[in-house]
């Protein structure tokens, strides 16, 4: 609404690498890996946002997910497990709760894969911070015009 306030140039020059064309995943990464590799990399070359600069840390992401889905189905139903404490002779004492471990691969997965593919812009609030100058072009001629244009 107020422009630019403080009347300083604006300079948006960001590095323009080529888009990634291959979609062929690294042969690093684990299979279930590549599952997720080939149901995300399509959907995130068609948003444009696939570069061929991003193939390592995308890769990362698939594998974050890959983790993150065992880890769901290895944890089953509940994060918690009873176990059972046995005395000498095999015969139940007690009984305890502890964390199941796939729910902290579970947890830390979750982490990584959001802190990855928020990088790329796939989540709602990613997307909001993700600006396109489609009319730069647009504006620059304006500005080398009209030198008062600047101003508005």
């Amino acid at each position: 609404m107020e422009g630019n306030r403080g009347k300083r140039a604006i300079s948006k020059q960001e590095p323009d690498p080529t888009y990634l064309q291959d979609l062929t995943p690294p042969s690093w990464m684990p299979d279930a890996a590549k599952i997720v590799w080939f149901e995300m990399a399509p959907v995130a070359q068609s948003a444009k946002l696939l570069t061929e600069v991003d193939v390592q840390a995308f890769s990362m992401g698939c594998v974050a997910i890959a983790d993150y889905r065992r880890a769901v189905a290895k944890a089953g139903d509940s994060d918690v497990k009873c176990k059972m404490v046995q005395d000498d002779e095999g015969r139940p004492v007690g009984a305890g709760e502890h964390l199941n471990p796939w729910a902290m691969v579970k947890s830390m997965a979750f982490k990584q894969a959001m802190a990855v593919f928020d990088k790329f812009g796939m989540t709602p609030q990613a997307r909001t911070r993700i600006s396109l100058q489609p009319q730069d072009d647009l504006f620059n001629g304006l500005r080398q015009a009209n030198p008062a244009a600047k101003y508005f």
